[in-house]
């Protein structure tokens, strides 16, 4: 998948519009979109991990060959995840089985709404 593809997937799946992501990643909307469009095909390297922290996601995911984010790089880029990924070590088992259950009633939401 090539970063154009990338960068819009990602921007889509956080929700934010391109005006959004140019704001919090401090390019510009123009920059934005001609990223999404594959009219820039060479991006510098300070631009892409403002790029990937903007949109939760690392530099290695966003220019590698990866279809996506690894279990290791959500937990690199994502404070929220960082958080409860140490939460969940700290549970005991029924803690973890009602977290467990929680995700899942919120995956099926989600895929119940796509429907």
């Amino acid at each position: 998948m090539p970063l154009s593809e990338k960068v819009r997937v990602k921007r889509e799946e956080v929700r934010l519009t391109q005006a959004e992501l140019a704001k919090k990643s401090g390019l510009t909307q123009a920059t934005i979109s001609r990223i999404e469009s594959g009219e820039v095909l060479q991006i510098r390297s300070d631009h892409l991990r403002l790029l990937a922290k903007a949109l939760g996601t690392t530099v290695d995911f966003l220019v590698g060959d990866a279809k996506k984010m690894e279990f290791e790089d959500a937990l690199r880029s994502d404070e929220d995840a960082k958080i409860i990924f140490r939460g969940y070590e700290k549970m005991d088992k029924a803690q973890k089985d009602q977290l467990k259950n929680f995700v899942q009633f919120l995956l099926d939401q989600e895929k119940s709404k796509k429907k």
